[in-house]
């Protein structure tokens, strides 16, 4: 990298981060909790239609006793009790004794930085997305597309910044390049972020408008280690994968300005609370600002006393070797910061994130033979000789490993990786992660029981793209097994959900549908077998989401000493069904004993 390129990339993440703490310190002062935490030492006992416990030993109840943020115990009368209540003063409240209680659910892999940027954008996406500023439509035309994209442009007043859009994907929209953008806008910046979020497409006047207008001056932009050369086309003003960490610090000044994520953090913050998500975990912080930087503002958003959810922050493995220069270093400072960054709402531990293979959503994935039906070759987003050396460094530390992994070869490289970690220094209950787990074989699903994995998936894969990578690129019979959940849980292998927003909305119960009916976008279901059981499925958004980031000691089922985390809902999860999990309407969620309703 050029001394140039470096001023360049680091003026844009200096930019960033000073944009975010001033951002996200005014969208703490902003939130507003609908009720109040209980005075301290003082009990409260709220009596409930029905608790839904996902505890085995004592999987329901009608009353819950707290106090200070902590559940003292539960029971079908009050007077079970009553061993609490001699000790002081406490209310008795009635607020849900027509609705069902479950434990907040959590969302192992979201994305907070990545929603806030997003979701003020245009979204033009294959599906219907429910945001809180309305309903957005979904598009699955070329033709369709174009329209849609032109009249955006045309209705959306011209303030001197790019016009950006997000959810593109070529199986619907068709192709999308500089000349299409070009055509459409000739004098306006306009810039496409496809579904993915792994790859970008500019026009000319955007190129320009990021300093990248000549074909030396992009050259120069995406000439650092760890950038694949084809992962970028000038002429086709496109950057993918490994080339987008050179493009997203130039892009600071327009998607990381006070009102654009003030927006998006607004956005998330309420389609996590109609969604009854009290906890997420951030499966990559530092996307947008070195990681000191982005936790410290997150801290902002989420640490304040009028939170409604807790956040665990996992930088990236490769992320806190470029910012600190190695491993050592890496840890060091990781375990400094640690202290003066972590509360009760804000964690950090160790772990950390490795990144494999390409994206699902843009057919980048890494696959075995026969490949793709059109012959093209997936991405690497990490070359795996890199992959091991940062998984073994990290490994010898004691780190807690997740790694992003999509197609079958990644697969592989990622379990020969963990056998042989687990060889070389074994490690009782090391909780290896692997994320997303897109497309994977019956063979490679009893390598992960066999090797003790944990799976966070993305069964949204399934939904959206089950039908349309069935027609191109995986083929009918590989497309109808993606997300294969079903054989995972009759091998005993934990297995949670995941959003990673925005490549899915924040929606746990949504989740939880499609991973047990496997119903897509289309209509019909696929592959039956790879089902997840009802209870499986709940247990993916509640306990066994709580297991895979290492929290199940304090979240993810109701019992006594664990924090007093529920979601509220109008339905009982286990009276509907599979299929109408989807249907179920959260009305709000307890925080820490405090009650904060949905906005309507």
């Amino acid at each position: 990298m050029t001394n140039a390129t470096c001023r360049a990339a680091r003026t844009g993440l200096v930019l960033a981060a000073f944009i975010l703490a001033g951002v996200l310190g005014r969208e703490a002062g902003m939130a507003h909790a609908e009720g109040e935490a209980p005075p301290a030492g003082r009990t409260t006992i709220y009596v409930a239609r029905k608790i839904v416990t996902m505890e085995p030993a004592l999987p329901e109840a009608r009353v819950v006793a707290v106090r200070d943020g902590l559940v003292l115990g539960l029971g079908e009368r009050i007077e079970d009790l009553s061993p609490w209540l001699a000790s002081g003063d406490y209310d008795v409240d009635r607020r849900f004794e027509h609705d069902v209680v479950m434990p907040g659910f959590i969302d192992p892999h979201l994305h907070p930085m990545m929603a806030a940027v997003l979701l003020p954008t245009h979204f033009i996406t294959p599906e219907d997305w429910d945001l809180p500023r309305g309903r957005m439509h979904g598009v699955r035309t070329p033709a369709g597309y174009r329209e849609a994209l032109g009249r955006a442009i045309a209705e959306t007043p011209d303030d001197g910044r790019p016009f950006i859009t997000w959810g593109h994907h070529a199986h619907w929209h068709g192709p999308v390049d500089r000349a299409l953008l070009d055509e459409l806008a000739p004098e306006r910046a306009v810039i496409v972020w496809q579904r993915s979020f792994h790859e970008l497409t500019f026009n000319t006047k955007a190129l320009e408008r990021l300093g990248l207008g000549s074909e030396a001056s992009f050259a120069e932009a995406i000439e650092a280690p760890g950038i694949e050369p084809a992962h970028a086309d000038f002429a086709a003003g496109h950057v993918s994968e490994t080339a987008m960490k050179a493009i997203l610090p130039r892009m600071a000044p327009f998607v990381l300005t006070p009102e654009h994520l003030a927006r998006g953090l607004s956005s998330l913050r309420q389609m996590m609370l109609a969604a009854g998500v009290t906890t997420i975990a951030d499966m990559a912080t530092g996307i947008f600002a070195p990681f000191e930087q982005e936790a410290r503002t997150l801290r902002h958003t989420f640490g304040g006393p009028d939170a409604s959810a807790r956040i665990l922050l996992v930088p990236t493995a490769a992320g806190l070797v470029a910012e600190y220069g190695s491993v050592d270093a890496a840890v060091e400072r990781l375990h400094a910061l640690a202290p003066e960054l972590t509360s009760a709402n804000v964690l950090i531990d160790d772990r950390v994130k490795l990144l494999a293979d390409g994206a699902f959503f843009a057919l980048a994935m890494r696959m075995n033979p026969p490949g793709y039906t059109d012959g093209h070759e997936g991405k690497w987003i990490t070359a795996p000789a890199e992959l091991r050396r940062l998984a073994r460094a990290y490994w010898s530390k004691g780190f807690t490993i997740h790694c992003h992994v999509n197609g079958d070869e990644g697969l592989d490289v990622v379990l020969d990786l963990l056998e042989s970690l687990q060889r070389e220094t074994p490690r009782v209950a090391h909780r290896f992660t692997l994320e997303h787990l897109g497309y994977s074989t019956e063979a490679q699903s009893r390598r992960i029981a066999e090797l003790g994995a944990f799976v966070s998936a993305q069964p949204n894969y399934l939904y959206l793209l089950g039908h349309a990578y069935g027609e191109s690129g995986l083929g009918r019979d590989r497309a109808a097994q993606i997300s294969r959940l079903g054989s995972l849980e009759r091998k005993g292998v934990t297995v949670a959900l995941h959003s990673d927003t925005t490549m899915a909305p924040v929606a746990p119960l949504f989740l939880a549908w499609q991973a047990a009916t496997r119903e897509t976008l289309e209509g019909g279901v696929l592959t039956p077998s790879e089902r997840l059981s009802l209870d499986a499925a709940l247990r993916a958004i509640t306990i066994d989401a709580a297991t895979v980031i290492g929290r199940e000691a304090e979240i993810g089922s109701i019992a006594a000493g664990k924090r007093a985390d529920f979601a509220v809902l109008d339905r009982d999860p286990y009276d509907v069904g599979a299929k109408g999990l989807a249907k179920i309407r959260v009305r709000g969620v307890v925080f820490g004993g405090r009650p904060v309703a949905a906005t309507p």
